[in-house]
């Protein structure tokens, strides 16, 4: 089988190489592609592969770069930093991915199913693939109104350290150790702030990046965190969230 790999990390590259050869020692590697000038005149000077293994994120750009200026028909199994939970609209197209870190079982998961249902593999459209990749976001909210007395205030949500759900409501808490209710709940938080700034560690919480002092290991793969203004009770980042939460960390 010959495979063509899309991937600008060297040892990301050599890693995925000892993986497929593991898997089938007669795969064949026909080149490793980190830019995307470099795939478009790849896919122009040479015939198809039988599969092609793709990184999103290039050294000069994204992947669907490639698919607007060549049309791809192979099959394609992304490898990729994005939430497993994003990317699950890409099986009613028939495409697999893998999220990095990944290891031997992932790899054969993949290829396991693409020898089983081999036909079936087709490329999904690239606007469609953009939208599950690179979803449109709604408006980042940038500002809270907070009535104090007969007074009203207006406070930037870089300001703003965590938020928390108590007892049905949903407070803030600035870096001043001023708390104010907000009219909001925590899911709906996490999708109108700031995705680089702010992320939900768990049911009852939503950090800021710059309230975070330090990060401790935690039993049953989690996270306790120290943060400012110090809360009144141990801060636990959620066994589910903790994955996504060291992604967030090394943006």
């Amino acid at each position: 089988m010959n495979v063509l790999l899309f991937e600008d990390e060297k040892h990301t590259a050599q890693r995925l190489i000892q993986l497929l050869k593991k898997y089938d020692a007669e795969i064949n590697v026909l080149a490793v592609i980190g830019s995307v000038k470099e795939g478009i005149q790849w896919y122009q000077k040479n015939p198809p592969p039988d599969l092609v293994f793709q990184d999103i994120l290039l050294n000069d750009g994204s992947c669907f770069e490639i698919f607007d200026e060549v049309k791809v028909k192979v099959p394609v199994i992304f490898t990729t930093a994005y939430n497993e939970y994003a990317l699950r609209s890409f099986n009613v197209n028939s495409i697999d991915y893998i999220v990095k870190p990944y290891d031997y079982q992932d790899i054969k998961m993949a290829l396991d199913k693409f020898s089983n249902f081999r036909e079936l593999f087709l490329p999904p459209e690239n606007d469609l693939l953009k939208k599950i990749v690179f979803p449109e976001r709604p408006e980042i909210k940038r500002r809270f109104l907070i009535k104090l007395g007969d007074r009203y205030r207006s406070v930037k949500s870089e300001n703003i350290a965590w938020f928390l759900f108590d007892e049905g409501l949903t407070f803030a808490v600035t870096f001043e150790n001023s708390r104010f209710p907000v009219n909001h709940s925590i899911e709906q938080l996490s999708k109108m702030l700031d995705s680089h700034l702010f992320f939900q560690i768990n049911r009852k919480y939503i950090v800021n990046i710059e309230c975070i002092r330090n990060i401790h290991t935690w039993f049953n793969s989690r996270f306790k965190i120290e943060i400012v203004p110090k809360p009144e009770e141990d801060i636990i980042v959620s066994r589910e969230r903790s994955k996504d939460f060291k992604l967030w960390l090394d943006q």
